[in-house]
């Protein structure tokens, strides 16, 4: 029989995770991203991620030893604990859409802000207009992306702790 089945699968994705973001830097992502999000907020993004990840593989790996003794006796603190976790988890994910959400609206917001200043007579205007263009809508679109991938990872583990809380839950 296999041991700790539960928090193997965490890790299995958590390593998925890993690689994906190791490959994302060995391609200068995160260069790419520091050089195109002018607020930054995907790198709050990423640390709520990489923080509720490994908590997340915590709390898997105490309900894994939980449940490879027997799981006979339900230890009610333990699992409320483990269920007050996936609470703070769930949120985190929502978090990340949210940030993303708001660095979506600080992208448009200074996207748009260059109209105010227009000149169409002026060439130097209409050059910083397109410029303030650029810089707004890449905000926006990496902000965005990286809450969306965030929150969907985010979602995969607390799932994954979700179900077995559910199926120890049931018997």
């Amino acid at each position: 029989m296999i041991k700790h089945k539960l928090f193997l699968r965490w890790w299995l994705a958590f390593a998925s995770i890993l690689v994906g973001i190791t490959v994302f830097t060995i391609g200068g992502g995160w260069n790419e991203l520091y050089q195109n999000d002018a607020t930054k907020l995907s790198f709050v993004i990423a640390a709520m991620f990489l923080g509720m990840s490994q908590w997340c593989g915590y709390k898997t790996w105490l309900l894994s030893r939980f449940i490879d003794r027997g799981g006979q006796e339900k230890d009610e603190h333990m699992i409320k604990k483990v269920e007050n976790t996936m609470e703070a988890g769930w949120f985190t994910s929502d978090l990340c859409l949210t940030v993303g959400m708001a660095g979506t609206v600080i992208g448009f917001i200074m996207m748009l802000s260059g109209f105010t200043k227009l000149d169409v007579s002026d060439v130097n205007t209409v050059q910083g207009l397109i410029k303030n263009l650029g810089i707004g809508m890449s905000t926006a679109l990496y902000s965005t992306l990286t809450g969306l991938i965030c929150s969907a990872l985010l979602k995969i583990q607390y799932f994954n702790l979700s179900q077995a809380v559910d199926k120890i839950r049931r018997k």
